[in-house]
């Protein structure tokens, strides 16, 4: 579900080409969406619920709204650098010239705790060196105008965050880090 600028289609490429090109516009941190909203159906959420809205912003690009990182934050993943959002389109080629045609009609975020955070957490530490610091776990269930849905888990440390997408179950292939530009990592 995740794309990535080594995505294999031309389509894709050109999706993650618009969205970078959108968000090296943007020399300021906005609380709104960024990019040309004109046109958004009032059903679209455009702002996000605390604490996402401190690391992620929605942007709205020729191929629909789109989920990723505020201006000062990377969304990437690890090893290979590539930028992380999530598409309202919510498809992993060929996504269409939408526009504020597609966008999210549900963005919604809770505090996990128990069973539930030790599993998603059991996957995005897998292989990874880890202190005793216990972070804030968080899931994000997105919906899409088209109805589709995807869930995500974020693990915030503070200075960096981790997220990580599920189904059924969390893959530890599909994590990536959230990082604050603006603050050295210790």
């Amino acid at each position: 579900m995740m794309i990535f600028c080594k995505a294999a289609t031309k389509s894709v490429y050109r999706l993650v080409v618009v969205f970078i090109a959108l968000m090296s516009v943007s020399h300021y941190s906005v609380a709104g969406p960024m990019g040309d909203c004109a046109g958004t159906p009032a059903e679209a959420v455009v702002n996000l619920p605390s604490p996402l809205d401190e690391w992620g912003q929605i942007a709205c690009t020729p191929y629909g709204h789109v989920l990723s990182n505020k201006q000062g934050w990377i969304w990437s993943q690890p090893g290979s650098y590539s930028p992380v959002f999530i598409p309202s389109q919510m498809v992993r080629k060929n996504p269409q010239k939408l526009s504020n045609k597609s966008y999210f009609t549900g963005i919604e975020m809770s505090r996990v705790d128990g069973d539930e955070f030790d599993k998603a957490y059991q996957a995005i530490t897998k292989d990874l060196d880890t202190d005793n610091t216990r972070p804030q776990g968080y899931r994000l269930d997105v919906t899409s105008v088209s109805g589709k849905q995807l869930k995500l888990y974020f693990f915030d440390y503070g200075e960096s965050i981790w997220g990580i997408w599920c189904r059924e179950k969390c893959n530890p292939a599909s994590r990536f880090m959230i990082l604050n530009m603006n603050q050295r990592p210790e």
